[in-house]
């Protein structure tokens, strides 16, 4: 061949020269060679029609000039980036380098191999440059739906994983699936996908992942293990695709764990109410039944379907209800929403069952109407055993007012014999003095103390018939003034006695008969003061503590204290636990406080211990 430079020259052969041309005239190429500085001698190509240039854009430029990324495969495979002059003295040594550029908006590949010369010494290179545009731009296409749909994965709120079918590896992961099930993305890649199941389950898993079948879906509540071992309630949809060349599984998930623990509380309560011996009975807004129980059924004598969808008067032939309970009923239905009231039904049978309805309003999502739910309870028996109950309590308390006005008057007549009695014993001493023997007088004055003695029991018999629930007159009262009140009565023997008496209040208002009440505590702190030790002063203290419904007051000493074998006895009238020598006194005194205190709605009860002291406790209710 003549000269080497340009390689492509008119020395080639015709039928060559016919072939270049035609696909430098037909293919979307560049071809050009540049000589051994670099300098490029030669451009042709439809790529540069399609630029709307010609050759003598290139020709004399120097090949280094230009910006493109030049890149050499080395023998190991590896692939590192040149720089052009670089890539030149490569060519020029016999490396074949590949590279790549944007020319006027258009993508370019190119690949510059040494171009030899008739001597067989490397004179210069050749190149080809291909446009890709296409091809990049199909390329960016597929990268930027690929990194779509990397995002779509990975930030989708539902649980997303995808696994190998064969072995159950798991390949992919996304954000969601880490923050469900705990394991972080390093940890769950090459999990096997049966680690997420239930022991029990997994036979299960593996049969339906052989049985799926490309195009098709498999739909499923599952139960899956979380990393700490709980348990996570899943609805699953698990699809064949091929992901990394690799038959996979894609597996999408939502955590349905609040739904499955809703639906189990919902049955149970459903249950519950089954069992409820009350009827309980739902209706919409125009009042047609929507749910009743088994209790319902058997109240009304209807199955546990026959009134579902019907209107409530379905169960009854006819109701009745007082008009001033209806007229409350309304009016609590408007303001409250909710109302209790007795009824009477007329079953279909016939039968007559007075109920205590109980019916509340209800606003149902998605009903216009608020609805109303009702739960109703045969109280017929209770009608009837309240009956009974009150003319027993009538019976009693005439029997009481009876007793006490018996008692009242028996012991006011029978203090004049006993006076007359002592009087005339008196009298004989007085008159008969000088004659009397000493045995005689000792006589006289036993049945003198005798007499006396039963006066008092008298009076207190007397003093306990007076504090009956007829002599009660309540209002409203302070009972630090009380307590003040009593203080002051006390006075003499506190002083005399060296007693501490302590007010631990403020106390509350109370709504009570203050007579009785000033009696009451009267008596506590005087049995405190009376029953003190020998050891010590007394000292007593007077609190309050409020409970649901009442106030709970106490009185507390540090006396002698008592047994508790004894705690109910000292309530029973004319009991005492000493001898009168030791201390006096008819054992009426508690008897009386228990009387007040039940007079009041309360109750009465002691704490103590032998030589410690003792703490009355005693209730009121509530203003």
């Amino acid at each position: 061949m003549g000269s080497p430079s340009p390689i492509f020259s008119d020395s080639s052969s015709g039928n060559s020269e016919s072939l270049l041309n035609y696909i430098l005239s037909n293919s979307p190429i560049v071809l050009f060679s540049a000589d051994e500085t670099g300098l490029m001698n030669f451009a042709s190509g439809k790529a540069l029609d399609m630029l709307g240039l010609d050759s003598s854009a290139f020709i004399g430029t120097n090949f280094v000039e230009h910006q493109w990324n030049a890149e050499l495969r080395e023998e190991d495979g590896t692939v590192r980036s040149l720089e052009q002059t670089d890539a030149l003295k490569l060519v020029l040594s016999g490396k074949e380098i590949s590279a790549e550029t944007v020319f006027l908006g258009r993508h370019f590949a190119i690949r510059i191999s040494p171009a030899m010369g008739e001597d067989g010494k490397i004179v210069g290179l050749v190149g080809v440059s291909l446009d890709i545009s296409d091809r990049k731009e199909y390329e960016d296409r597929i990268r930027k739906n690929e990194e779509k749909y990397r995002n779509l994965f990975r930030n989708n709120p539902q649980i997303m994983f995808v696994f190998e079918r064969s072995s159950l590896a798991i390949s992919a992961v996304n954000q969601a699936a880490v923050e469900a099930y705990g394991y972080s993305e390093k940890e769950f890649i090459g999990k096997s996908a049966e680690e997420l199941r239930l022991p029990e389950d997994r036979e299960f898993m593996k049969e339906k992942i052989k049985g799926l079948k490309v195009g098709s879906n498999f739909f499923q509540e599952m139960r899956h293990l979380k990393k700490d071992g709980s348990i996570v309630y899943l609805d699953i949809v698990s699809s064949p695709i091929q992901f990394q060349d690799t038959e996979s599984v894609l597996v999408s998930a939502m955590d349905v764990s609040e739904r499955v623990k809703l639906s189990r509380e919902n049955r149970f309560n459903m249950e519950v109410i089954s069992q409820v011996n009350d009827a309980i009975i739902a209706l919409d807004g125009d009042m047609n039944i929507t749910y009743y129980n088994a209790s319902a059924a058997r109240m009304y004598e209807v199955n546990e379907v026959e009134c579902l969808g019907k209107h409530y008067t379905s169960l009854f032939q006819e109701d009745w209800i007082s008009d001033e309970n209806y007229k409350e009923a309304m009016e609590d239905w408007n303001t409250l929403g909710s109302s209790k009231r007795e009824l009477i039904h007329t079953l279909k049978s016939g039968k007559k069952i007075t109920i205590e309805s109980n019916f509340k309003k209800i606003n149902a999502e998605g009903y216009l109407v608020p609805g109303l739910i009702m739960v109703n309870r045969d109280i017929s028996e209770k009608i009837e055993a309240r009956k009974s109950l009150e003319e027993a309590l009538q019976g009693l308390a005439k029997t009481n007012r009876e007793l006490e006005q018996f008692a009242y008057i028996a012991s006011h007549d029978l203090q004049e014999p006993l006076r007359t009695i002592a009087s005339y014993l008196q009298l004989l001493e007085r008159k008969f003095s000088e004659e009397i023997k000493p045995e005689m007088r000792e006589f006289i004055q036993v049945s003198v103390e005798a007499a006396k003695r039963q006066q008092g029991l008298i009076e207190s018999l007397l003093s306990y018939s007076r504090v009956g629930s007829d002599f009660v007159k309540k209002s409203k009262g302070d009972s630090n003034q009380i307590l003040a009140e009593v203080k002051k009565d006390l006075s003499s023997v506190i002083q005399e006695t060296k007693a501490n008496l302590v007010f631990e209040g403020p106390f509350p208002e109370v709504y009570v008969d203050e007579d009785q009440i000033r009696r009451l505590f009267s008596n506590l702190i005087s049995n405190g003061i009376k029953f003190r030790s020998p050891n010590r002063s007394p000292e007593i203290h007077i609190k309050v503590k409020q409970v649901p419904g009442a106030n709970v007051f106490s009185v507390s000493d540090n006396g002698i204290g008592m047994d508790p074998k004894y705690f109910d006895r000292i309530f029973i009238i004319f009991q005492k636990l000493h001898n009168r020598t030791e201390y006096p006194g008819t054992g009426i005194g508690l008897s009386i406080c228990k009387k007040i205190v039940e007079n009041h709605g309360g109750k009465i009860w002691v704490q103590s211990f032998v030589g410690k002291g003792s703490e009355f406790f005693f209730s009121l209710p509530e203003v």
